[in-house]
């Protein structure tokens, strides 16, 4: 599903990725694993071209994301991300928050075919609905995710009056509003209190479950070793080491990997 070749990034003279190669494959769970500055963020963000590599490729199902001349918007709606610190819009609802960009795309799509129609091109009758069935089909699949991670009560509530882990459910759920392929996890439960830690990490278990393809980055050791398919540790911009959890944990080879499990388990 992505695949990424020779991979740069620097900004200005800091080199931060130094030619990573990777490929994930559909239903993964991969788990980046690395100390602070090793360039694991940064990977995640070059994944959707929220940062532009400064060399090499990014494939995401046969398209070259790293090419200037593709549209990122178009792709980049299935390759969903989710942050450390939300990102929510506090002026608007959870419900809102959950709603804005499925609206927004599901009417540029009904703009496309009402122009196909004015042209006589080839459409489905289906593609063409009001903005009032936009609107509740949005609101109606909101609150089927909203129940799913049981803030359904929450859906009138603005961000300012959840706590920290149900702002990153909140967060969670608006990625999976957009139906993605692919979700990307950057560092999701550091901002949380240890006490809250818990609830975002089961909602992630449970998409994992679920078959959902999976890129984290994390220092939650305990879900690396339950969930991940596959577990990555860079440092100084490259992939050290990689393996199944029980290969990086139990026998990791790079003497970087083995010095800094043990700092942290």
């Amino acid at each position: 599903m992505i695949r990424v070749c020779n991979l740069h990034k620097s900004f200005g003279e800091l080199k931060v990725l130094n030619g990573i190669d990777l490929t994930i494959e559909k239903g993964e769970i991969v788990v980046i694993l690395g100390p602070s500055g090793s360039g694991k963020s940064t990977l995640l963000r070059c994944l959707n071209c929220m940062e532009d590599p400064t060399s090499g490729e990014v494939w995401f199902h046969d398209v070259n994301l790293a090419d200037m001349k593709v549209d990122i918007n178009v792709h980049r709606q299935k390759m969903c991300m989710v942050f450390q610190h939300f990102n929510l819009f506090n002026n608007k609802t959870v419900l809102q928050n959950l709603t804005l960009a499925p609206i927004y795309v599901a009417k540029k799509a009904d703009r496309k075919a009402r122009l196909r129609k004015l042209f006589k091109r080839p459409y489905e009758a289906a593609d063409i609905r009001s903005a009032k069935e936009i609107k509740a089909s949005a609101e109606e699949k909101a609150m089927e995710l909203l129940a799913k991670v049981g803030l359904q009560e929450k859906a009138g509530e603005y961000p300012s009056k959840l706590s920290g882990g149900q702002k990153q459910r909140v967060a969670i759920v608006r990625a999976l509003a957009m139906e993605p392929d692919v979700m990307l996890f950057d560092e999701p439960t550091s901002a949380l209190d240890p006490e809250m830690v818990g609830e975002v990490l089961e909602v992630m278990k449970e998409l994992a479950h679920e078959g959902m393809t999976m890129v984290v980055v994390t220092h939650e050791m305990g879900f690396a070793r339950e969930v991940a398919s596959r577990v990555l540790f860079i440092d100084e911009g490259i992939i050290m080491e990689e393996g199944t959890p029980e290969q990086v944990f139990n026998h990791p080879q790079h003497p970087r990997t083995q010095l800094f499990l043990s700092k942290v388990l």
